[in-house]
């Protein structure tokens, strides 16, 4: 089996074609099948520890590297996971769900455990990452808030945590 190295955790697109995703896949793969292997070990079922793993994978490889622009998957902050779940994926979403939003929460705070076991982040960089998925309330605030806003309100809503930089 491949050793993780640091350089599978780097984006190296260039741009966002079909091309560019497939070489991104191949490099970083790695990670999400140690992942996977790494939620089975811990006792989950397979089918949990796919569900995890992939949606992981879209956080990094369709959030990360192509709204977020990233340089690395070891960039990710608390603020980054709250512009993914707390604009980007509302927005983009066609019917958001504060119980889809709790799995990513789960799936990105056990990827990041992972890393961290790896070797690849801090403690500190864990616990900020911990402390942001931990925060349901805050989340469900952001759906809850997204729906109700109107005019001014929406705009302020939208700016909060906004991918776009507006």
């Amino acid at each position: 089996m491949k050793k993780i190295k640091s350089e599978h955790f780097e984006c190296m697109k260039e741009d966002n074609s079909e091309e560019e995703y497939e070489k991104q896949w191949k490099k970083s793969k790695i990670i999400f099948d140690d992942f996977y292997e790494y939620l089975k070990n811990k006792g989950l079922k397979e089918s949990t520890a796919g569900k995890r793993a992939e949606m992981a994978a879209y956080f990094i490889m369709d959030y990360l590297f192509v709204y977020d622009d990233a340089l690395s998957i070891l960039e990710v902050s608390g603020d980054t996971i709250r512009m993914f779940l707390g604009n980007w994926y509302i927005r983009k979403f066609m019917n958001p769900r504060m119980s889809e939003i709790k799995s990513f929460l789960r799936a990105i705070s056990d990827l990041f455990t992972f890393i961290r076991n790896e070797g690849f982040i801090t403690d500190e960089d864990l616990k900020e990452i911990k402390d942001v998925c931990k925060d349901t309330a805050w989340f469900e605030m952001r759906l809850e808030t997204y729906f109700a806003a109107e005019g001014d309100e929406f705009y302020e809503w939208r700016r909060e945590y906004d991918y776009d930089g507006l």
